[in-house]
């Protein structure tokens, strides 16, 4: 197709909007053409690999969750044997939790660990919808490298989910 640039022709694919096996698409957005066989490989290839990091991210999510809320966990413990030894009660079994200190919402928002959370998901989102638009391109093959990417990522990472409560279904 030529668009008047001194004679050179641009790549071109048309959008198929059932689906279809083709190598030629146009991908995500404008400048990524997969004109050539080697092209939409490597293109499948990237698309595998992105779907894997999001079961990764998912997967690292979880895993800072889970270290956070020891970590928490262990704290309160901490300060409840502190109080105990201070007031001289060891036998007692009734610490006021009350006299724990409890952080205020702001403090809880601005907390290093919800900020990296945050961004993690930020990107597992980002990424997800990335995925969809990818699956929209009704190629089969990149389908096949998304759904790929996610069951080999969910192989990967899959077994350290500690709910079977856990949903596949959202980020």
């Amino acid at each position: 197709m030529d668009h008047g640039s001194g004679g050179t022709t641009a790549k071109s694919c048309p959008m198929i909007m059932v689906f279809h096996g083709g190598h030629c698409e146009r991908i995500l957005w404008r400048g990524w053409v997969a004109s050539t066989v080697v092209e939409f490989t490597f293109s499948a290839i990237a698309f595998f690999v992105l779907a894997f990091i999001y079961e990764l991210l998912k997967f690292l999510r979880n895993y800072l969750l889970q270290r956070e809320a020891r970590k928490v966990a262990e704290q309160t413990a901490a300060e409840i044997r502190r109080k105990r030894e201070i007031n001289d009660c060891a036998g007692c079994s009734e610490t006021p939790l009350a006299e724990i200190r409890e952080e205020t919402y702001w403090q809880r928002i601005f907390n290093s660990a919800h900020i990296i959370q945050s961004l993690l998901y930020l990107v597992q989102v980002i990424i997800s919808y990335l995925l969809m638009l990818v699956f929209m391109n009704f190629n089969y093959w990149l389908c096949l490298a998304v759904v790929l990417g996610l069951a080999a990522g969910y192989f990967f990472f899959g077994c350290f989910k500690k709910d079977a409560q856990d949903s596949d279904c959202c980020p």
